[in-house]
């Protein structure tokens, strides 16, 4: 009797520890995996948040002093400007005297502007206006879109007289009086707002680079129906300036971008450059660089046009495959905070929350310590007001 009470004792005994010592049912199991899951994730937002706050304002870091090289005596001067007006008629009509200051400032021998949206029949009257407001340039060519009312386009003025077009004309210089409004007045109940005046620059002769040929798209003619691209050539060296197609809000130009425009434009640079060194400016749709985006870790960045992951490794593609340098960062590597365009419609100007979409390029040879045109400086000149964008300057020594 006593043995079977202790036999029954020990199962007993044996049944509550292999109870003690099973595993949790299934789904407590999963229960506690769900909620480790949800713990991690959190803590991967955590981190994420706390490893890139974004300041109020975004502060712009100290830049590097530009090369002293063009104060050598043997040496001229040429700068280019590049200035996306998102609308030329307005700027000319409400605010004029930011594009006299911008000319007063820089002292450019070229002014390009990039989305000028005018129509072809607008042209003769916007001449009128460009040459009136600033008289020392002699040379305004307009490339517009003939797909889209309103739409793109680019416009470059240049002081030098274009040599091509002078031998068109007869010996005479092209630029004359263009409209009919300048040829017998205007109505008198017309209003406008008064040109400012020009300073003693615009009255000296121009003594600069001559320029020979003045051409309008792409290679072979190509692009020309949304007037996005313009070339110049001068004596020893060419300049292309374009607006770049955006890729859309919803990315359905992207692939057009990429695979037909990106590719046209590069056999377009490779095709100058293989005659003579070359610039390369405008509005180009593309923040390259981590530090060209100002909110670079937000999740809307990889699919918005301008800052896809297609766009800024074509950007480097270009570079690399036409021997280009990025001027500004080439002075200014690992600069941050300077952009080239702010959202208006958030008010993201003051705050400096911007993206650098504009840039001037050349050839890596014109950086050399020995060449006969070399980039001695190019600025982001955000002081300057009349777009959502600033304008962006490259200079170049000329040797004579």
């Amino acid at each position: 009797m006593r043995n079977i009470v202790f036999a029954r004792a020990r199962i007993t005994i044996i049944i509550i520890v292999f109870k003690m010592s099973s595993p949790l049912p299934k789904a407590t199991t999963k229960k506690k995996k769900e909620n480790d899951a949800n713990d991690n994730n959190k803590n991967k937002k955590q981190k994420k948040v706390a490893a890139a706050p974004i300041p109020e304002i975004i502060p712009r870091d100290a830049l590097e002093s530009a090369d002293e090289d063009f104060k050598d005596n043997n040496k001229k001067c040429f700068t280019a400007v590049a200035f996306n007006v998102a609308g030329l008629r307005a700027v000319l009509k409400n605010k004029p005297e930011c594009l006299r200051a911008l000319v007063d400032e820089t002292n450019c021998d070229v002014l390009m502007f990039s989305e000028h949206k005018l129509n072809p029949e607008n042209v003769e009257e916007a001449t009128r206006q460009s040459k009136e407001l600033l008289p020392e340039f002699k040379t305004v060519k307009f490339a517009c879109s003939t797909a889209k009312k309103g739409y793109a386009g680019v416009c470059v003025l240049a002081k030098s007289e274009c040599e091509e077009a002078i031998k068109k004309e007869g010996g005479k210089s092209p630029m004359k009086q263009t409209s009919i409004k300048d040829m017998f007045g205007g109505g008198a109940s017309e209003k406008k707002k008064e040109a400012p005046t020009p300073t003693n620059n615009a009255a000296r002769r121009y003594d600069g680079p001559r320029l020979l040929k003045v051409t309008e798209g792409l290679l072979d003619g190509k692009h020309l129906s949304e007037g996005r691209a313009i070339t110049l050539e001068y004596e020893s060296f060419n300049a292309l300036f374009t607006y770049v197609p955006n890729s859309g809000q919803k990315l359905d130009r992207l692939d057009w971008r990429i695979n037909t425009w990106e590719k046209e434009c590069r056999e377009h640079l490779n095709a100058l450059q293989a005659k003579k060194p070359t610039i390369y400016g405008g509005d180009l749709n593309v923040a390259h660089l981590d530090i060209d985006i100002y909110n670079v870790d937000a999740k809307h960045i990889p699919k918005s046009a301008g800052t896809t992951p297609e766009e800024r490794k074509a950007f480097g593609v270009m570079t690399r495959e036409c021997d280009m340098k990025d001027a500004f960062r080439y002075f200014n590597p690992g600069k941050s905070g300077w952009f080239t365009y702010w959202s208006q419609r958030v008010g993201n100007r003051p705050k400096n929350r911007g993206l650098r979409l504009d840039y001037f390029l050349a050839s890596s040879k014109m950086f050399a310590g020995d060449a006969n045109v070399k980039v001695v400086s190019s600025r982001i000149l955000t002081e300057m007001n009349g777009s959502d964008h600033c304008p962006v300057s490259i200079t170049l020594a000329l040797r004579e």
